[in-house]
């Protein structure tokens, strides 16, 4: 294959914006949740969404990495990008890309994420006739298989920030259903995700009322619930609870969202990660250790 100049420039100008993906991860991760409208909907997944919805998701995606990095407007493509007119194509499938007509033979940005596998990919090829396949009634047309490579990948299978609710048992996501709804069903959610990231979409998605953060703190929230159980809500919010996190090897609590974890007041000696809050020495709690009645650490850790 010879070189690209124009791929290279607009490959090159992708990584400028984002060299490590993250912000493009955010993006994908904010657009699964504004379509799911989880607060409104109780919704947290594909499945659920109905077929125009579907349908308009790659719509959504190419708006929103638009505003977040301010690419131009193309001339007859989507985008302008390192000054080369780019197509924005999504597919919720790895490899079923279909390039339309005025794409055919330009060069494509080629989006995917999978919200079950939480990973995320983005390349950039030129949609040469040659690597299509032959055209579908609307002449359209997918990239054959044996070509993807052909593409620049500037991520493949790249981390999705999480989405909680999913990510649960569904055990898990049905005993959490049956608990009324507000503070109980979060605090049954807190419960099911203990030591893992619980993202903000996935609590109003539970909570699924318009204060729904509100549902997860002390003062009539899931919080009053859990003290008693030894229960701390680590909020990303706070530099405490990030500490706290760090010391306890937990993962890191997210902007929005939280990491519930279950403590005991650790031993003398003890050789497992412990964390010092409010002068009290603690561990996570394993089968057999005394919940610690959390009630008076709560406000250096929520």
């Amino acid at each position: 294959m010879q070189d690209d100049e124009a791929l290279s420039q607009v490959a090159a100008h992708l990584l400028l914006l984002d060299p490590h993906g993250s912000l493009t991860g955010h993006v994908l991760r904010d657009t699964f949740d504004q379509i799911y409208d989880g607060q409104r909907t109780g919704r947290y997944s594909i499945d659920r969404l109905a077929k125009t919805e579907r349908t308009h998701f790659g719509s959504l995606v190419e708006i929103n990495l638009q505003r977040r990095f301010q690419y131009d407007d193309g001339d007859d493509l989507d985008f302008g990008i390192a000054g080369h007119d780019v197509d924005a194509k999504y597919s919720m499938t790895f490899g079923r890309w279909m390039i339309p007509v005025e794409a055919q033979g330009k060069l494509c940005m080629l989006i995917h994420a999978d919200d079950y596998r939480s990973r995320w990919s983005l390349g950039v090829i030129r949609a040469d006739l040659n690597i299509l396949t032959k055209p579908n009634r609307d002449q359209k047309r997918n990239i054959k298989s044996a070509f993807l490579e052909r593409g620049k990948w500037l991520f493949r299978d790249a981390p999705l920030p999480v989405n909680t609710l999913l990510s649960l048992p569904e055990a898990d996501r049905l005993a959490i259903e049956a608990q009324p709804p507000g503070k109980h069903r979060v605090a049954e959610l807190m419960r099911r995700a203990e030591g893992r990231v619980v993202n903000r979409a996935s609590i109003e998605a539970t909570a699924q009322q318009r204060d729904s953060m509100k549902r997860v703190r002390a003062n009539g929230g899931a919080l009053d619930l859990l003290t008693s159980e030894g229960f701390l809500l680590l909020s990303g919010t706070r530099l405490a609870a990030q500490r706290i996190a760090y010391e306890l090897g937990l993962p890191h609590p997210p902007p929005g969202g939280f990491v519930p974890v279950k403590v005991a007041a650790a031993s003398l000696g003890c050789t497992e990660p412990t964390a010092t809050v409010r002068g009290v020495v603690i561990k996570r709690w394993r089968p057999g250790d005394e919940p610690l009645d959390t009630g008076p650490l709560v406000s250096l850790a929520d």
